[in-house]
């Protein structure tokens, strides 16, 4: 066990839990405006179980696919501690590329979500399904919230495919190896 591990390891846990605070309520936030006919917030001061449900299995599934962001994340910052370079423009360069990985993937998959929730109240037509969770039909809303996380579980990998291949790795032989 090296201190480096250790000093790497800290770093991927205090990302990790900043990239969560920013994820959750980033992702609420947004869903808000993006939805403001269906008005969310009235819909839980309700006490509306079915919109809780839905709103819970949106973040989940948010969640599933911004973890793979992390990996990218990681590795930059690591690329910029072993580096030789350590000037403010290389921190910067490599703070953007942290935010943009986490956004790209927090964007794709409140994209993906909200497609896929069109899409599948499109292909099921006797159900429609937004007026269901409006009534706080739970029986709906549980089926919906997993169609969501297992949208969100099939589309992680691809995200994650997407963003490794994003990390701007240096040439080979440029990173001191002592």
């Amino acid at each position: 066990m090296s201190g480096q591990q250790i000093l790497f390891g800290l770093l991927e846990f205090l990302v990790s839990i900043f990239v969560s605070f920013i994820l959750i309520f980033g992702s609420y936030r947004l869903f808000l405006i993006l939805t403001p006919r269906f008005d969310e917030e009235r819909q839980l001061r309700m006490k509306n179980t079915s919109v809780g449900i839905i709103l819970g299995s949106i973040l989940f599934g948010e969640a599933l696919v911004v973890k793979q962001a992390i990996y990218p994340v990681m590795a930059v910052i690591q690329i910029f501690i072993l580096g030789q370079e350590k000037s403010a423009l290389s921190f910067i360069k490599m703070l953007g590329f942290s935010v943009g990985y986490v956004l790209l993937a927090g964007i794709l998959a409140l994209i993906c979500i909200l497609f896929s929730f069109w899409l599948f109240n499109k292909l099921t037509p006797r159900i429609n399904h937004f007026e269901e969770i409006k009534k706080n039909n739970i029986a709906v809303a549980l089926f919906m919230a997993l169609v969501i996380v297992a949208i969100c579980l099939l589309i992680s990998s691809g995200v994650s495919g997407l963003t490794k291949a994003l990390i701007p790795f240096p040439e080979v032989g440029s990173i001191p190896l002592e």
